[in-house]
């Protein structure tokens, strides 16, 4: 399921957060974006909407959303920075291409619920999250 921007700002002033334009500005740009974003992208999201900001204030408003549990940290494997979505989402995984670093997010039908199921039975390990991607060339590469 995905927030919207009001549910995310509803729920952190319900908790005595502050509004400020910024943090409305990165929620919505969030809430609207399906794909995962770097901190880089996140701030040409919001020079192109024209708000105010400075590198180290995205990025405690980076850290204050993730510790919030608003959103969550991913790094692909192939590359160095850090990219964030909405923790919300509902549970997928993404096909990302290494010409154009396209990244696409990906439901499996049959999810690993399965697999977690053998691993806990079989290793005794109880898995509490995964992810996984799939590698490769995109369409609009090919």
């Amino acid at each position: 399921m995905k927030e919207t921007a009001a549910s995310i700002l509803s729920s952190l002033a319900d908790q005595g957060f502050r509004m400020t334009k910024l943090r409305k500005a990165i929620a919505g740009i969030f809430a609207s974006n399906c794909l995962p974003l770097s901190a880089d992208e996140l701030m040409g999201l919001l020079r192109s909407g024209e708000t105010a900001f400075n590198r180290a204030t995205v990025y405690r408003e980076i850290a204050f959303l993730k510790e919030q549990g608003v959103i969550q940290e991913i790094q692909f494997l192939h590359e160095r920075v850090k990219r964030y979505e909405l923790a919300s989402l509902d549970h997928h995984h993404h096909l990302v291409c290494l010409r154009c670093n396209r990244v696409e997010d990906i439901v499996l039908e049959n999810d690993l619920v399965e697999q977690e199921k053998s691993i806990l039975k079989s290793k005794g390990f109880k898995v509490t999250n995964h992810m996984l991607e799939f590698h490769g060339i995109c369409r609009g590469c090919l």
